[in-house]
């Protein structure tokens, strides 16, 4: 990183970063942008999200009208005052991208800001102007990247290209649909770039990233998905083989896209398959927002004296679950070991000693959180159900299925699935599919991609993952998942005839040559 970066990362701190979004570009990334969208043959550039300048930087002596926008003040006084050798003519522009319309521009280059649909500046006045000028109704779940790549498509000329830096985590995703579905449209999406090498390009990155590259004045009639493992790959790598090249008549906007990155990729049989959701469906564990008062060891509750009664049996965190089929002795022996597995339930009527912790949680702030603060009373727990499924939320290398026999409860830090009429019968054979090799690859490509290789689930996510209809469970006799379900708790994985069983629900296919 250049020595104005890292002045100028000191000067402004962390919480301004965070509130802008701001991820500098790495030099060797937005020369390989930049020289990628000038191959067009038009000499003007455009960068929605100026920053520091590093995509005017990648075009020093070369001949290149260059126009940009920015909205922090602070940054684009900064760039001013920092010595610019560049040589270019650029007009840059403090404004909000996302509000100042009716503009077109032949190449785009950009790093936009990266702000969760949380903390979206001026989320409901940018909604508003995508609907009067796209007429286009923005998810709620939408992040900033992804509105910065819609409108900047909307503005690109049609003899130009536009190469944007993305976090992938739109390509299977809800919201990312309308993003996909422009991208593909008429056939001028050229090539997915994922960057497994994020950390070397954005050291603070939380989600994977990526490079689209769209050509306006061509159309195509596929896509190429190929992954860089180190900057120095970038150089070179449209020049060689994808991952995968997929037909875009094959590619559709609501479908997951992460999975084309895999070597060899396989679709689901869909003639064998329903939604998850058809047996019942998985929802986020309970937040309560101070997991520090809520969550008790049993020596705690014994030092407040607090009732029984006023206790629930949770899985609190993950770890706390080491077994894939999680029986009432192993929650006790969670207890023996003095572990934060009760959870305080002060609704209703409490005794004297729950009244006196309530008061000693009030004087600690916990009533102030951002949760608690919004309940009434504070200390009041979302309502729910032991779930006899339950699946992380994050994880690395692949997911933790559990079958919970017991009344626990469980946290953030599980989805609990809950089954309807249907899926009562089928609550074994759907824990052993989700935790057989085909069950385990079909439902990962529903995941998102974040950085460093940490993948999560939504429990939206789950619930639409392809799981066998009914009659292909019921192929498994009773005493057949007898024999699986004991093998299971015994070894603690799969046998190798359950994944034999699950193979056919996947249909495998070769990358496109």
């Amino acid at each position: 990183m250049q020595n104005d970066h890292i002045d100028f990362l000191r000067e402004v701190g962390e919480p301004h970063r965070k509130k802008y979004g701001q991820f500098l570009t790495h030099p060797d990334v937005a020369k390989f942008m930049v020289d990628w969208a000038l191959y067009s043959g038009e000499k003007s550039l455009y960068d929605p999200a100026f920053g520091l300048g590093a995509f005017l930087n990648a075009v020093s002596g070369l001949e290149v009208q260059f126009d940009g926008s920015e909205i922090d003040s602070k940054i684009l006084e900064y760039w001013i005052k920092a010595p610019n050798g560049n040589g270019n003519q650029a007009r840059i522009f403090n404004e909000d991208y996302l509000l100042s319309w009716g503009k077109s521009h032949a190449n785009i280059v950009c790093n936009p800001p990266y702000m969760r649909f949380q903390k979206f500046l001026n989320r409901n006045c940018v909604s508003k102007a995508f609907i009067e000028n796209l007429n286009l109704r923005l998810s709620g779940y939408t992040n900033t990247a992804s509105a910065f790549l819609l409108k900047s498509l909307s503005e690109l000329s049609g003899s130009g290209r536009l190469a944007y830096i993305m976090p992938l985590e739109f390509l299977n995703t809800g919201y990312g649909s309308i993003v996909k579905n422009r991208l593909i449209e008429n056939g001028h999406l050229v090539s997915v770039i994922r960057l497994d090498c994020e950390k070397e390009v954005f050291p603070d990155a939380t989600t994977s990233v990526g490079i689209i590259l769209f050509d306006a004045a061509r159309s195509y009639s596929h896509v190429n998905f190929h992954i860089a493992g180190s900057i120095k790959e970038l150089k070179q790598i449209l020049d060689c083989q994808p991952i995968n090249r997929i037909p875009v008549k094959s590619l559709e906007a609501d479908s997951k896209w992460l999975s084309h990155f895999q070597q060899q990729c396989f679709s689901v049989h869909a003639d064998l398959t329903v939604p998850l959701r058809y047996y019942g469906r998985f929802s986020r564990g309970i937040a309560t927002g101070a997991n520090k008062f809520f969550a008790m060891k049993p020596s705690q509750s014994r030092r407040w004296k607090i009732n029984r009664r006023e206790l629930l049996p949770c899985i609190t965190r993950s770890p706390q679950i080491r077994s894939a089929v999680f029986k009432q002795e192993n929650y006790k022996e969670l207890e023996e070991n003095d572990l934060p597995v009760l959870l305080f339930n002060g609704k209703g009527s409490y005794s004297k000693s729950a009244k006196a912790y309530i008061e000693n949680g009030e004087e600690r702030g916990f009533n102030t959180r951002f949760l608690t603060r919004n309940r009434k009373p504070w200390y009041k727990l979302e309502a729910r159900r032991p779930s006899p499924l339950l699946l992380s939320v994050f994880f690395r290398g692949g997911y933790k299925i559990i079958r919970n026999k017991t009344n626990a409860l469980n946290l953030t830090c599980f989805h609990g699935f809950q089954p309807n009429l249907v899926g009562q019968d089928y609550i074994d054979r759907l824990f052993i599919y989700l935790a057989s090799t085909s069950g385990r690859e079909i439902t990962s490509l529903s995941s998102r991609r974040y950085g460093d290789a940490l993948d999560k689930f939504e429990p939206n996510d789950l619930n639409n993952v392809r799981v066998p209809q009914p009659n292909i469970f019921n192929e498994i006799s009773s005493k057949t998942m007898t024999k699986a379900m004991s093998y299971i708790e015994r070894k603690n994985n799969v046998p190798d005839w359950v994944n034999r069983q699950f193979e056919k629900m996947k249909l495998i296919h070769h990358p496109t040559s």
